[in-house]
């Protein structure tokens, strides 16, 4: 049960509950009540309000975003929005906003291999197998001869380093195919192109469904 959406609807009843009840008391009891009962009513009253205070408390400590998320975190709102609103956009933003703190330069991905950088991939290396697909996918988006270039003549501890990202990430087909292409076709470019681009639509799905099933990954 999720208690987070379930809270509102057990705060109306019993803020109407005790409401009613306040009134009751008001209307029906005080003007026959002496002076011991009132200051009973009194006491009964102000618990109530206690409670309904606490409640309150409690609803906003349930619904609080204790810390951003990094690719859930909504600036505009001041608050993570729910994992089922991420859409592709927004991690590739974010993505992009993250390739910033790991390198200075989209050659420095390549050639200083980043993706073996444990200090810079979080938590168990979670970022490692979003900046392998995040890599790839930019050759395609962007399909700039200097990217491409960085692929092409990228060392081969580098390609093991991507394949083993993407092993990470959940990658066996995919992985393997990479590694014929980039094996038997580093002399044609076009082939090589021509995979990465033509998996640019099944690299996107791939990254948005990785964050979202180690959504708790990224606090």
């Amino acid at each position: 049960m999720n208690w987070k959406k379930k809270i509102p609807l057990i705060m109306a009843i019993v803020g109407v509950l005790s409401f009613v009840g306040a009134i009751l008391l008001l209307v029906l009891a005080v003007p026959k009540a002496d002076a011991t009962y009132k200051r009973v009513l009194e006491v009964i009253i102000s618990c109530l309000m206690i409670i309904l205070s606490l409640l309150i408390a409690y609803y906003l400590y349930v619904i609080r975003d204790a810390e951003p998320n990094f690719f859930l975190f909504d600036r505009a709102k001041k608050k993570n929005i729910p994992v089922e609103n991420l859409n592709f956009t927004i991690v590739n933003e974010r993505m992009s906003f993250f390739l910033t703190m790991v390198c200075e330069s989209v050659e420095e991905l390549w050639v200083d291999n980043v993706l073996e950088s444990d200090r810079k991939l979080g938590y168990r290396r979670v970022y490692r197998p979003l900046l392998a697909y995040k890599m790839l996918y930019d050759l395609a988006d962007k399909d700039l001869a200097e990217y491409w270039g960085f692929l092409c003549n990228a060392k081969p501890e580098t390609i093991n380093s991507m394949c083993g990202a993407l092993e990470q990430g959940g990658e066996q087909e995919m992985v393997k195919a990479f590694r014929f292409i980039m094996e038997n076709y580093r002399d044609n470019p076009e082939k090589i192109k021509d995979f990465v681009c033509g998996n640019m639509r099944y690299i996107r799905g791939r990254m948005l469904s990785y964050i979202k099933r180690n959504i708790e990954m990224f606090y």
